[in-house]
């Protein structure tokens, strides 16, 4: 997965990729409407108060920049001209599509690190449909235990899905709550560790994480095969689909928010508040945009998507 997507000269997100949206092979509530945006510079503005400074924005992961381009329109004037916007993209192409998009209001970075950095460690921290972008893991329970699922090559060329002994689990809570025969489980090992190397560096301010997933109780609720999945198109390929389009399509797994709570809360004094995309959005929705009720509507978008919210003092 992480070759499919990553790779400097064959990945996904890395050669092609043609856009995010209606163009594109899939679509984010960024790309559908302004209300995420101004949800989000209401809570930035909420932010600058708490911590008595004007924080600056970083983006992590923007896509085609619609959503900072959503944030630039929400914003008085004023705002704008005060704010420090940094984009944390590792894509070379949608790097270049950003700062084409939004000029001098973004300065883009390829890691976080960097962007901490430059503003301090002091900053505003989003990020909208990240986490399920990071290669995933994926395992198969079978005759009491865990085992690892791979793709490999036969010698007639053939593409065969094949599950193979691991010697050790990465941390992940579903490993006790879904040992049950043939269930098949992600887990987004690679996000565990991109999200402990950049903790260290941030000293202080408000990290939301919004994605499509679940806690562990629910995850694969009625899903023995997983969520492996991909699209291109906008159309869903199911995972037996996706070794001939690798590096050609989007591939993705569901979040478990139960392993990003514990990974937040691990961080002594840090607040952390976990909701539904409807909770964190509602009170700015307009009742009468169709799209916006897509995005809030039980059951759908607003109760699958879920906000983690994570506080930290100096």
């Amino acid at each position: 997965m992480e070759l499919a997507l990553y790779d400097e000269r064959e990945g996904y997100y890395s050669c092609n990729v043609p856009d995010i949206g209606f163009r594109g092979d899939f679509s984010t509530a960024a790309t559908m409407s302004d209300l995420p945006a101004k949800r989000l510079v209401n809570h930035w503005r909420e932010a600058c108060r708490t911590y008595g400074r004007n924080l600056p924005i970083i983006e992590i992961g923007g896509g085609n920049a619609s959503m900072a381009l959503s944030i630039r329109r929400t914003m008085g004037l004023l705002e704008r001209l005060r704010m420090r916007y940094y984009m944390v993209e590792r894509s070379a192409i949608l790097r270049q599509k950003q700062f084409l998009t939004c000029g001098n209001f973004l300065r883009v970075y390829p890691d976080i690190s960097r962007a901490l950095r430059h503003v301090g460690g002091r900053a505003f921290i989003f990020c909208n449909e990240l986490v399920d972008a990071f290669p995933a893991r994926r395992f198969v329970y079978s005759s009491g235990k865990w085992l690892e699922l791979g793709w490999s090559v036969t010698e007639d060329g053939c593409v065969i899905q094949e599950p193979r002994t691991c010697s050790r689990l990465p941390y992940s809570t579903s490993f006790e709550r879904w040992a049950k025969e043939k269930q098949v489980i992600e887990v987004h090992e690679s996000y565990h560790k991109w999200y402990a190397s950049w903790q260290p560096l941030w000293r202080g301010g408000v990290f939301v994480t919004i994605d499509y997933g679940e806690q562990v109780e629910n995850l694969y609720y009625r899903r023995p095969n997983g969520s492996f999945r991909g699209y291109k198109a906008h159309v869903l390929l199911g995972a037996e689909e996706l070794p001939s389009m690798a590096g050609l399509c989007d591939m993705t797994a569901d979040v478990n928010f139960s392993d990003l709570l514990r990974l937040a809360q691990r961080n002594a004094g840090d607040v952390v508040q976990y909701l539904t995309q409807r909770e964190y959005l509602l009170p700015y929705a307009d009742e009468h945009d169709t799209v916006q009720a897509h995005l809030v509507q039980e059951p759908g978008a607003g109760d699958h998507f879920h906000v983690l919210i994570q506080n930290r003092f100096e």
